[in-house]
């Protein structure tokens, strides 16, 4: 019969005997993996990367809107649940009004993602290639 010790001891050597043959399975695994990379590199096309997460942005954009009107009429639901808890507790009203302001402000943000990104970029621009560095001395300097 075979003690407890002989049991563990066998159970050690086997596990350790497998350890080899697993390393060498993952080392060839890895450099296989290292060859598709390097093959795959050599084929990079950065505009047609670009061009495939400008259209991902926008399918994510365009559920983000289909969303949209859910989430305005959810906080709206939230926003008079909250209301009528304000006629008991006064804390309340001022966490309706808050949450009725920054779900407007969220739902034009979603809708008007586009023409508000344009106006901030344009303002940047403005405000770094012609209002800053026309090189005119300010007035009274």
């Amino acid at each position: 019969m075979i003690s407890k010790i002989q049991a563990i001891v066998i159970t050690i050597l086997i596990l350790v005997g497998c350890v080899p043959f697993s390393v060498h399975a993952a080392s060839s695994e890895a450099s296989s993996i290292t060859q598709e990379i390097v093959e795959g590199s050599k084929g990079f096309n950065p505009e047609e990367v670009g061009s495939r997460l400008n259209k991902k942005g926008e399918e994510l954009f365009e559920a983000a809107r289909s969303g949209s009107n859910f989430y305005i009429y959810l906080a709206l639901a939230v926003f008079l649940i909250l209301l009528i808890g304000g006629l008991f507790y006064k804390k309340l009203l001022s966490v309706a009004f808050l949450l009725l302001f920054l779900s407007i402000i969220g739902y034009l943000i979603i809708n008007f993602w586009p023409q508000i990104f344009d106006t901030v970029v344009s303002i940047l621009d403005w405000l770094f290639d012609k209002g800053g560095s026309n090189g005119e001395a300010a007035l009274g300097v």
